[in-house]
């Protein structure tokens, strides 16, 4: 069975069951039709293993090699929009080129180690989805910043964060935090994981470079615009310009 194929029939599977018929999370309904997960997990700045923070993914499977997520910075509503990541398996990780694989990071940790959870989810489905997830990568991006965190505006530019890979990286208030807010055991669900035979997959090549001393970060950089067209954009006078520039096309 190929796996988006796979992932559709267990959310199917989920959602017939009386657990969770009609359930309902904060931002909208989810179920077989639109195909949307929901993973809590956490996240560091990549080059900042101290920058830590929760991660709530809100998922939809694009096709049988990606699932594309939106994060926000809690499970309530309203909450912060705080990113995105993009998922892929491990065929598709090895034909990205050296320089990309340096934005992407493993998954195995996270799903071995129970951090990555599902909550809601029947234990039978978060088993069958996890054993597809530990062998996936994820590339992320945070457009609300870990230092504007405590800011009422997401300023400053996107950071590349990544995911935790082995103990002792993550600091234990933030599993205890988590674990309180959901109702959940971190440790018996690593122990549950283990003994169903979900096991570490050690990292392809490239990703989690962090951990050989690489880290990939964005910078702001000003260039020259070369490119505008002068014949559809005038710089603005003082006046108009507190309201923006002033776009001129062929309609004006």
């Amino acid at each position: 069975m190929r796996t988006s194929t796979m992932l559709y029939s267990l959310i199917a599977l989920a959602f017939a069951s009386p657990v969770l018929s009609g359930f309902t999370l904060p931002f909208g309904q989810i179920g077989a039709d639109n195909a949307v997960l929901f993973f809590n997990g956490f996240h560091f700045v990549n080059g900042e293993l101290s920058h830590q923070m929760q991660a709530n993914h809100h998922c939809a499977i694009v096709r049988d090699d990606f699932i594309q997520c939106v994060i926000y910075d809690s499970h309530y509503s309203p909450s912060r929009l705080r990113g995105i990541e993009y998922i892929t398996n491990n065929e598709t990780f090895q034909t990205f080129s050296a320089e990309e694989k340096q934005l992407w990071h493993s998954h195995s940790y996270e799903v071995t180690s129970g951090s990555l959870y599902e909550p809601g989810m029947p234990q039978p489905v978060d088993d069958a989805l996890m054993s597809i997830l530990v062998t996936t990568y994820g590339k992320t991006f945070h457009t609300w910043r870990w230092d504007e965190r405590n800011n009422s505006l997401p300023l400053g530019i996107p950071e590349l964060v990544m995911g935790f890979t082995a103990d002792g990286q993550l600091f234990d208030n933030e599993t205890v935090t988590r674990d309180s807010e959901y109702g959940l055991n971190s440790t018996i669900l690593r122990q549950h994981r283990a003994s169903i035979g979900i096991t570490p997959v050690a990292p392809l090549a490239g990703a989690d470079s962090w951990e050989n001393g690489f880290c990939v970060q964005l910078e702001l950089v000003n260039k020259s615009c070369n490119s505008l067209p002068t014949s559809a954009y005038t710089v603005p006078s003082s006046e108009a310009a507190r309201s923006g520039w002033h776009h001129h096309g062929p309609q004006d």
